[in-house]
């Protein structure tokens, strides 16, 4: 998925953030992908989508996407999260990793989980089951896909790491960089004063809602 310069400068700044960070930055109300996870959880993914939709149990479109996929993509691999195969393995992590790409996020089953762990290229995933997928039935590439409980389009930027998966919208890629920097640095601000001894009940005035939640005392006659 080719990206313009200025898409390719918000996403280098976006990888230095968690997905917590950017959970914090953008609110309760932004949606993450908590059930769908690392094989190993120092994998962290960020790039553009490169969607695919299977056909159910069939990893032929998969394939497919590998072969026309760019350096920096991030496989996002939907459509059969019920499959008696597995969509991804070994083999075609060593391939992503030598074309480049940022890593491989499927909703459905993975096989090799040690190996592609010892490999180290980043790949989530819904479940394992060693068994292969079929290879005889087309789905679609980069069109809108759900994965969980997320919707994502081509192109969508998306971020994984051991506390979920995410996606920021194109128009609020410049908001998310601006308030995840402030949570940063309000977080760094806090480290150096837990460690200067001070309690985190202390830090954020949470006495405050003791309290206030504290049964008033019956007056004595």
């Amino acid at each position: 998925m080719l990206m313009d310069k200025e898409q390719e400068i918000l996403i280098a700044e976006l990888r230095q953030f968690t997905v917590c960070q950017l959970a914090d930055a953008l609110g309760a109300s932004y949606t993450v992908e908590t059930s769908i996870l690392p094989i190993d959880s120092h994998f962290r993914i960020c790039g553009p989508a490169l969607t695919v939709e299977c056909a159910r149990g069939d990893n032929l479109t998969v394939h497919h996407a590998l072969h026309l996929a760019r350096p920096g993509d991030v496989l996002i691999v939907g459509g059969s999260p019920n499959s008696e195969g597995a969509l991804w393995g070994e083999l075609m992590s060593i391939s992503a990793q030598a074309r480049g790409l940022s890593g491989t996020i499927v909703d459905g089953p993975v096989r090799d989980p040690v190996e592609i762990r010892d490999l180290g290229y980043p790949v989530f995933c819904r479940h394992f089951n060693p068994h292969r997928a079929a290879k005889e039935a087309y789905g679609n590439i980069n069109v809108p896909i759900r994965i969980g409980t997320l919707s994502i389009s081509p192109g969508d930027p998306v971020f994984a790491d051991a506390n979920g998966i995410a996606s920021i919208p194109r128009d609020r890629m410049h908001e998310a960089v601006a308030l995840a920097s402030e949570i940063v640095r309000k977080e760094n601000q806090v480290k150096d004063e837990i460690r200067s001894g001070r309690t985190i009940f202390d830090i954020f005035k949470l006495g405050q809602y003791v309290s206030a939640t504290q049964p008033r005392a019956a007056k004595t006659k």
